[in-house]
């Protein structure tokens, strides 16, 4: 199949909140790297929605756990898979830059008070035009290269939740287990995915124009295949059959292969 769209679906609390937090530091590094004053809006907008996603007290212990469990698999594992040593070392170096930040995720942000006040009419429709907000008004107009490094100022003490995430959601990916499927009628049922999975995964082509609907625990998941439309927000289901490969990720190396 050519022109795939991918589909995650997250199955535990902890991989929700990374994959939330990847597709929001994606966004902001995006938009940061662009030169024009909207892009460097649209990028400070984003580093609010990043503070706010990751306010619970919880992720940094979460991210740590994650970190120090996968240092023991590859310790006891027999690496016959991959090299050990680099994964050690980035395993060790994101968890010692993380331990390194003392301060509540997000702290050094909510103690600027006009970062605040920005956040404040950012929630108000068009609460910050020039005449509601000059003095951020003021600073879109700075030469890009100014307000670049305001947004790394702001970003850098986030960044090391940034690469421990995107480490962890990396070894999720590559612990996966695929198969080559086909919803009968636009549905696909599955008892068999075996143990401790922690993400599946829908590749589907583009030229279907479907949505899969997943649910799915650790005894039985089923996909509907549904219309992709943008006129409701749930198509019909469709009534053909509909290829696709699953994909099953895990935090751990996958033996129970359906």
């Amino acid at each position: 199949m050519s022109d795939l769209i991918t589909f995650e679906h997250p199955l535990s609390e902890r991989v929700r909140n990374f994959l939330r937090l990847e597709h929001l530091f994606s966004r902001f590094y995006t938009t940061r790297d662009q030169q024009s004053a909207w892009a460097h809006h649209a990028a400070l907008g984003t580093l609010f929605e990043i503070m706010d996603c990751a306010a619970r007290a919880e992720l940094k212990l979460d991210i740590l756990q994650e970190l120090e469990r996968q240092r023991q698999q590859i310790s006891q594992s027999e690496r016959e898979q991959y090299d050990a040593t680099p994964e050690q070392e980035a395993l060790y170096q994101a968890t010692q830059n993380l331990q390194e930040v003392q301060q509540k995720f997000g702290q050094h942000l909510r103690e600027n008070e006009w970062l605040m006040g920005v956040k404040q009419r950012m929630l108000v429709s068009g609460g910050t035009s020039p005449f509601d907000l000059p003095s951020y008004h003021y600073w879109l107009q700075l030469p890009h290269e100014q307000r670049l490094a305001d947004l790394n100022c702001w970003i850098r003490s986030l960044t090391p939740t940034s690469e421990a995430i995107s480490l962890l959601l990396r070894i999720l990916r590559r612990n996966s287990y695929s198969l080559n499927c086909c919803a009968v009628l636009g549905n696909y049922q599955n008892a068999k995915l075996g143990n401790n999975i922690h993400m599946l995964v829908v590749d589907v082509a583009q030229s279907c124009q479907t949505l899969p609907e997943i649910s799915a625990n650790k005894y039985f998941t089923h996909i509907r295949f549904t219309q992709a439309t943008q006129e409701s927000p749930r198509g019909k289901q469709l009534e053909e059959n509909i290829p696709f490969t699953l994909k099953m990720c895990s935090f751990d190396p996958i033996t129970d292969k359906p």
